[in-house]
């Protein structure tokens, strides 16, 4: 039989080696924990000692996502809360993660700069025509970005 001590160890051990992959949040290591069969208790007192020693937090943790997601991969507002709330991040944070997800960029130059990327200089200007137009409002509503943003741009 396994000492507390060990097994307790080995859960931690566990925990170090998920993030070692990539950031996580403090839900997502639970549920990993508990999926390897570690009890709720000793995923908490884990979770708390990996808290104690700042090798989680669930705000640095939002925001370096988001700020991954919306900078780097060109996620809408919309998903890049849909993508922290799964994860466990709680609502005040999620707001700041999202304020910050695009440096000094505004959502509507994020969505520009997608659009020139994907589709070429003239998708957004007059002369596209409205299939096009269709296409672009597609993508960027599946990127995430919100519907009214969408329409004000493709107007403007």
């Amino acid at each position: 039989m396994i000492a507390r001590a060990d097994y307790e160890d080995r859960a931690y051990e566990k925990a170090l080696r998920l993030l070692t992959v990539r950031g996580r949040s403090r839900k997502e290591l639970k549920q990993r924990l508990v999926a390897e069969r570690y009890s709720d208790r000793v995923a908490e007192r884990v979770l708390d000692r990996l808290a104690d020693t700042r090798l989680i937090d669930d705000r640095k943790f939002a925001i370096d996502r988001a700020r991954a997601m919306g900078k780097g991969k060109g996620w809408g507002p919309r998903k890049l809360r849909a993508d922290l709330l799964q994860r466990g991040i709680a609502a005040e944070t999620i707001d700041e993660a999202v304020s910050q997800a695009y440096g000094t960029q505004s959502p509507d130059q994020v969505m520009k700069r997608l659009v020139k990327k994907r589709f070429g200089e003239n998708a957004l200007t007059q002369k596209a025509d409205r299939k096009a137009r269709g296409k672009v409002q597609r993508f960027l509503l599946g990127r995430g970005f919100d519907p009214d943003d969408v329409s004000a741009m493709l107007e403007g």
